[in-house]
Formats: structure tokens, C-alpha cells, sequence
């Protein structure tokens, strides 16, 4: 619980930031995802694509390399996803 005099110091730190930087407040308030969150998502729907096309690729082309690879890089993906869960 704060006293009296941190509530009083909090409320005007807000303010400052309210005043200061409205847009990171909003952020703040609204819990936007950052940029970076959109990146990593943009990284693990690649990572799954390219998993699913070496698979493709490798089935259509009848080349069980490439489609252990494909099946290796989308279990990759899989755990990529599986850790940014957390």
C-alpha cells in the first residue's frame, strides 16, 4: 500500500507522462503489441511456409531430402511457437 505522499508522487509522474507522451501513454493503457511482436509472428509464419513449401516441393519431386528438411524446419517452427507462447 502507498502512503499518501507516493500516491500524490505517482499521480504526478502519470501526469508528466500523459502530457509529455500521450501516443506512449495510449500504448501503455491500450497494451498495443510492440513492433517487435509483429516481426517475430512475421519470422514464424515464414519459417512455417518455408517448412511446408520444402515439403511440397520434395514430395512433388519425389526427393525425400527435401522432405525430412521440410518436416525438420516446420518442427523448428513449431517450437519457435511453442517458446514465444511461454
Amino acid at each position: 500500500m502507498l502512503s499518501h505522499d507516493e500516491d500524490r508522487h505517482l499521480r504526478a509522474i502519470e501526469q508528466w507522462f500523459e502530457q509529455s507522451d500521450p501516443e506512449f501513454t495510449r500504448m501503455l493503457r491500450n497494451h498495443e503489441a510492440p513492433e517487435r511482436r509483429r516481426q517475430r509472428k512475421a519470422v514464424r509464419v515464414a519459417i512455417y511456409l518455408t517448412g511446408g513449401l520444402l515439403f511440397v516441393i520434395g514430395a512433388l519431386a519425389a526427393t525425400a531430402v527435401m522432405m525430412v528438411f521440410g518436416i525438420l524446419v516446420l518442427a523448428a517452427g513449431a517450437c519457435v511457437h511453442m517458446a514465444a507462447r511461454r
